[in-house]
């Protein structure tokens, strides 16, 4: 690949996989069990992943890609993937979003994709495309688990919490399809080679606020402090604090801060250590029950080998509601 054409690919959110660890045992028996013998990356790249289907004995293998200097067919496979009977696609399609593309002034290159569908992110797109065929297993970002894209064609997802690229710390997981509409019940969620539960348990636990309470995020008048990223340091996770407790400048804090913030909540003064009490609790629940599922990936590890985590405003917003009811309720009792 020339020069030119490997920026281009990089600035364009590919990212190449050299490692072979995501194919845990039962990846194994979902291909097993297909009944394919050809294995098709509509996304081939430099090849990576065919390699690897290689080692697996395949038959045959099949690569698309829009740069035809690769060596493999000419196909621009976000605007339409080839069925190819009896092939299982294994593929790691392009990450992209709209945002990031406006932001490394490349979107025209790509305007003509997200004009095509109301995905915020290319990997999306190539999902769809990638859903004319009967069988795929396909390595997109981690976030896909809290995304709004359809899962219901699914067989698994899992979560990959080793580094997979050599270019990019980008948390990722691995979807497996088998096209037949099913119930979230049906639908296997592992972490590694740990079997976790099922997606419909998972959806469950999710954490909607019911925005009864006033509660201001990134408002320098905040009485309670939000560390919202574990920290590379496992004893130091996310977790509310009193203002005093962080470290951390909070006149740093501004509109858009996402870390680490400043929260006003409508409260008097003698609830607010209850409530971050309550709201540590909660929290420690919410990840216990979840495995961090429901958390968003932050790039890079704990120096335990366990994915950092990040904490989203609105789940935040949804557990501090929580944490201010139990405070009062407990108010109330003590008064009786």
């Amino acid at each position: 690949m020339n020069t030119d054409t490997s920026i281009k690919k990089r600035s364009l959110g590919q990212f190449f996989t050299r490692n072979d660890f995501w194919i845990k045992e039962h990846i194994l028996n979902f291909i097993r069990t297909s009944g394919t013998t050809i294995a098709y990356d509509p996304f081939a790249g430099s090849g990576d992943l065919l390699k690897v289907a290689r080692e697996m004995g395949f038959e045959k293998y099949e690569g698309l890609d829009v740069d035809s200097s690769l060596g493999w067919g000419f196909n621009d496979s976000l605007l339409n993937v080839p069925k190819i009977s009896g092939s299982i696609i294994i593929t790691n399609p392009p990450y992209l979003t709209n945002y990031s593309a406006k932001r490394r002034g490349i979107y025209s290159a790509v305007e003509k994709y997200f004009s095509t569908c109301d995905y915020d992110d290319l990997y999306q797109l190539a999902i769809e495309k990638c859903l004319q065929n009967d069988f795929g297993i396909i390595i997109v970002p981690e976030t896909f688990i809290n995304s709004g894209f359809p899962k219901n064609r699914l067989v698994s997802i899992t979560i990959i919490e080793d580094q997979l690229f050599l270019d990019t710390e980008n948390p990722v997981c691995v979807i497996c399809f088998d096209n037949k509409i099913k119930p979230y019940g049906k639908i296997k969620v592992y972490k590694g080679n740990e079997f976790i539960g099922y997606l419909d348990y998972f959806e469950k636990l999710r954490r909607i606020p019911r925005r009864n309470r006033y509660i201001k995020f990134n408002s320098l008048e905040g009485q309670i402090a939000l560390r919202a990223v574990d920290t590379t340091n496992p004893y130091k996770p996310i977790l509310f604090m009193k203002p005093s407790e962080i470290d951390y400048d909070l006149r740093g804090i501004k509109h858009s801060s996402r870390l680490i913030t400043l929260i006003e909540i409508g409260a008097d003064f003698d609830l607010i250590d209850k409530i971050i009490e309550y709201s540590n609790n909660l929290l420690f629940d919410f990840r216990k029950k979840t495995r961090d599922v429901l958390l968003s990936p932050f790039k890079g590890n704990k120096k335990n080998g366990e994915r950092r985590r990040r904490l989203d405003y609105m789940t935040a917003r949804a557990i501090l509601e929580d944490a201010y009811d139990l405070a009062s309720n407990s108010a109330k009792t003590n008064l009786l």
